[in-house]
């Protein structure tokens, strides 16, 4: 018996999933932003009965897995998947003519945080703020 005529007598059965025919749908919904639960009840609504979890593992099965998250590989992400450096702070030329937006630039969020304080506190600006003015004169008063 030669393979073409076992394959005519006999049907293969390789485990497929019930999935496998709506793989390009699922995936369409998926990247529309459709939870798995909405996904299954879609495919409930065109015959085929699975649970939310069935879906996530279909599609977790299914997804093509990306370079850097392969053990062994040591690619660099994407230049466009880097977050963008900031900007250097400016000279003392520049900021004393920049705004007040632009002597933060290149700040982390703490540096920031701390410079408008000392703007708002330090004692080179008057506090327009009456419980600021208040508590100044407290600490000086002490």
């Amino acid at each position: 018996m030669d393979i073409e005529e076992f394959e005519k007598r006999q049907q293969p059965r390789a485990k497929r999933s019930r999935l496998e025919p709506f793989q390009a749908q699922i995936f369409e919904l998926k990247a529309k932003g459709y939870a798995n639960w909405q996904v299954a009840e879609w495919l409930e609504a065109n015959g085929l009965k699975v649970s939310p979890e069935a879906v996530r593992k279909f599609i977790k099965s299914r997804e093509a897995p990306s370079p850097a998250s392969m053990p062994g590989t040591s690619t660099p992400p994407p230049a466009s998947a880097l977050p963008p450096t900031p900007a250097a702070p400016p000279t003392s030329s520049e900021a004393d003519t920049s705004s007040p937006v632009d002597d933060l630039a290149g700040l982390d969020k703490k540096q920031r945080r701390e410079r408008l304080a000392d703007k708002f506190l330090g004692e080179e600006a008057k506090p327009k703020n009456a419980l600021a003015t208040r508590f100044l004169n407290q600490e000086k008063s002490k």
